[in-house]
């Protein structure tokens, strides 16, 4: 027996081995697991410097992986604005904006976050305001008549639609904006009686326009922005049990850079492995041909990186042509989004994942707008370069026919779901009237296809994410969109242990079994026996990854 680290005893260990075993205690050493058993097998492991960690009461399970974080994003909301959380009314807006200009050099922006609580109270409907209207500019300028005053939007998903932004008259009069000035594609300007711009604007893109178009001048996220958003996302993440994550949405070549630099650092704390994100909406197939080349080096086969961070493959995506068209034309911003909004053909995206193919780089593709459509190019760039074996991925499956379903297995494709879409099933892909169809996790299961989970950063909690894929409760009706038909465990592991084959680690990551990295969770509640509406709101104690602590709670 090893002398071990450290020990974790008196608690309830869920390992997810092969034996589905519950232990006693666990060892760590030099960040892999040394040992797992009764208490006394793994205290006869204990030496002078061995740290014993008492767990008496709690649970430890693997980390959770999730398939899908946007961490960065999570990070950026503390850089995004000055926060409006709580404020229930446009009193307490106004009080909010009032203090802000008292603490603002005359004429600088006051930028505001989302009018609304996160993570999934944000305001899209006027009643849900005390006054049962938005505020308008004629409500914000006697509190900032020397201050051009913007509310942000939220981003598409963390919120139904429409999406509210609201400007004061110095910022309408900033941007240039007037009656005369037309909104952007699928957004609505709200105008008073004799036609005046009443400062509210309405967008029902996912993708939000507005700062791309009307309101450019709004100041925009920096560079320390991204890095910062980074760091303080890791933070958060680690704090909610997430131990690794596949960004397979894939991100811009600056915050590529941010995670770099966190890293360096020694402010990552999740082991994150990250695709490039093309900007196949500005640049043409040759030039995107060319991208991978220049990329080729380090996003091909198993990628380039570490143990904590990675890169390796692309994104390419599908989604509304004009919100790819109006975004591209203000190249490189990506807002909110952290990557590039995609609408390719079906030409394109062969030509594009041909060449990638060839040069050993993985494809990641959202199936959300259109799953045929993706499974009918993945199947045609297959004819010309075999990918059964590569672990090419489609992201956010919504719905899948036993034939769609036989074709992904045949491709040797890996499967991402969000759960936490159901919560707000009536503006998400019609969740409401697809029900049991909606979100197939069993079905795929039950064909053999990989399966792995995701926040979407919609909420950040793969404890929130477990439990959606057992409840498929909807928050919009109040009831459950049929039965999950997964057992807990099954849940359990496709949130911590599944999504290690997306980094091609399931030999050294998940389970905690002799020999494994020791990345695991201690919760203050187990997770296979809680009431099932207790798991989203589960406390996570401790984090650790590799054998080291990232998050502690403070009590």
């Amino acid at each position: 027996m090893p002398v071990h680290d450290t020990i974790i005893r008196g608690g309830r260990i869920i390992t997810l081995d092969g034996d589905s075993r519950v232990v006693e205690a666990m060892g760590v050493r030099d960040g892999r697991i040394s040992a797992v058993g009764t208490e006394p097998e793994v205290m006869s492991g204990r030496g002078p410097h061995t740290t014993v960690l008492d767990v008496s009461g709690q649970t430890v399970i693997p980390g959770f992986f999730d398939a899908h974080p946007h961490m960065d994003r999570q990070g950026l909301k503390a850089r995004g604005g000055i926060p409006l959380d709580g404020c229930r009314s446009i009193a307490e807006i106004l009080e909010v904006v009032r203090t802000a200009v008292a603490a603002t050099p005359k004429g600088e922006w006051i930028v505001l976050m989302p009018m609304g609580t996160p993570h999934t109270d944000y305001v899209y409907r006027p009643e849900q305001l005390a006054e049962g209207r938005f505020p308008t500019r004629h409500d914000l300028d006697p509190v900032s008549p020397d201050h051009p005053v913007f509310i942000r939007a939220p981003w598409g998903w963390w919120s139904h639609r429409p999406f509210p932004t609201v400007a004061n008259s110095r910022a309408l009069a900033i941007a240039g904006v007037t009656r005369h000035s037309k909104p952007p594609y699928n957004t609505q300007m709200l105008t008073d009686e004799s036609g005046e711009p009443t400062g509210v604007f309405l967008d029902r893109n996912y993708a939000p326009l507005m700062e791309y178009t009307l309101f450019k001048c709004v100041p925009r996220f920096t560079y320390e922005d991204r890095i910062a958003g980074v760091r303080l996302g890791s933070a958060a993440y680690s704090a909610a049990g997430t131990t690794s994550g596949y960004e397979g949405h894939g991100l811009t070549p600056p915050l590529i850079d941010a995670y770099r630099q966190v890293h360096a650092r020694g402010d990552l704390t999740v082991r994150m492995q990250i695709p490039l994100s093309v900007p196949s909406a500005a640049f043409d197939n040759r030039k995107i041909t060319d991208l991978l080349h220049h990329w080729a080096s380090d996003l091909r086969d198993r990628g380039s990186g570490d143990g904590l961070l990675r890169f390796e493959g692309i994104c390419v995506d599908v989604g509304d042509a004009t919100v790819a068209a109006t975004i591209a034309q203000d190249y490189p911003y990506e807002q909110w989004a952290g990557h590039f909004y995609q609408s390719l053909s079906h030409e394109r995206f062969v030509e594009i994942g041909v060449a990638a193919a060839r040069l050993g780089i993985r494809l990641n593709c959202l199936v959300c707008y259109d799953l045929e459509r993706v499974l009918r190019a993945y199947e045609a760039i297959n004819e010309q370069v075999d990918i059964t074996e590569r672990r090419w991925v489609i992201i956010h499956v919504i719905t899948a026919s036993d034939d769609q379903i036989r074709r992904i297995k045949k491709l040797g494709l890996i499967a991402t779901v969000t759960p936490g879409f159901m919560f707000m099933a009536s503006d998400r892909f019609g969740l409401d009237k697809l029900r049991d169809e909606g979100i197939p996790i069993r079905r795929l299961l039950d064909a053999g296809v990989p399966v792995a989970l995701s926040t979407d950063n919609v909420p950040y909690s793969m404890l929130f994410a477990m439990w959606q894929a057992l409840s498929r409760f909807d928050g919009d009706s109040g009831t459950k969109l049929g039965p999950s038909h997964l057992t807990r465990e099954e849940a359990l592991r496709i949130s911590t242990v599944t999504g290690h084959q997306l980094v091609w680690a399931e030999n050294d990551r998940g389970p905690l079994e002799l020999g494994r990295a020791a990345d695991f969770v201690v919760l203050a509640d187990d997770p296979l026996t809680c009431p099932e509406d207790s798991i989203k709101d589960i406390a996570v104690e401790r984090t650790f990854v590799a054998g080291r602590q990232v998050f502690a709670r403070s009590v």
